[in-house]
């Protein structure tokens, strides 16, 4: 009898180990498709950066390479979004909250219009003289100007754009809003509309990074308080909304 319980208990034993191999097995497979399909769906991404960089490049005719993309800066399908807005409505007065790539892109909008200026609010000086630099190396510096603008507190806690020492901007036709970054304060770019609404005039108002929480719950604030109309989602890697005011 103590032979046919130690066989039975080598046989259990076999049936777990099997067991155990069995769901490893499944399980690594089951990883394995998923590293499958998320490389797929970064692969598709990229290979949709890469369209709409093409596009850009050819609607804008840009002579000099823009400054790095994605990441931390702008992604080439949204800069193509508001290149064709600032292209199709030729806006006079553009405004837009951080600066970059977006900068040189929007003044290369303006320098194809003939027509129209835009104003950079960034908050860090050495990105400032960046931005500059790069205007004049695409010879853009009477298209577009760069403001340092450092982050002051203002009401409910927040930080936003000192605004004393900017240019007097009777009107704004166009609103980009890629700043400031999102760990300087909750909500960091709510501020944009109360601090600018007065300026506003049938704006379009573009927002990034659109698919963050934080700023699906400044959309969600800003429709609530505000006569928003128009509001769009647009297709792109981080998310961007358009809407009128």
């Amino acid at each position: 009898m103590t032979f046919v319980y130690i066989l039975l208990a080598a046989q259990f034993l076999l049936l777990l180990y099997t067991f155990h191999k069995v769901r490893q097995t499944h399980l690594m497979a089951y990883g394995i498709k998923d590293l499958i399909e998320n490389q797929t769906l970064e692969l598709n991404n990229i290979y949709r950066q890469v369209q709409a960089y093409d596009a850009l490049q050819r609607k804008l005719k840009f002579e000099e390479h823009l400054p790095p993309l994605r990441g931390w800066a702008a992604s080439p399908d949204f800069l193509l979004t508001i290149a064709e807005h600032a292209l199709n409505s030729k806006p006079d007065t553009i405004v837009e909250c951080s600066s970059g790539a977006s900068t040189i892109t929007l003044a290369q909008c303006a320098k194809l219009n003939n027509r129209g200026h835009v104003y950079s609010l960034e908050n860090d000086a050495f990105y400032a003289e960046k931005t500059r630099a790069f205007l004049k190396k695409h010879h853009l510096d009477d298209w577009a100007t760069v403001l340092h603008t450092p982050l002051i507190e203002i009401e409910g806690n927040r930080k936003w754009y000192d605004l004393s020492n900017i240019p007097e901007i009777q009107e704004i036709d166009m609103l980009v809003i890629d700043g400031p970054p999102a760990f300087i304060c909750q909500d960091a770019r709510y501020s944009a509309l109360p601090k600018l609404i007065d300026k506003l005039k049938n704006a379009t108002v573009f927002l990034d990074d659109a698919n963050r929480p934080e700023e699906k719950r400044i959309i969600k604030l800003w429709t609530e308080e505000y006569a928003i109309k128009n509001q769009m989602a647009h297709e792109c890697e981080k998310g961007c909304v358009s809407f009128t005011v």
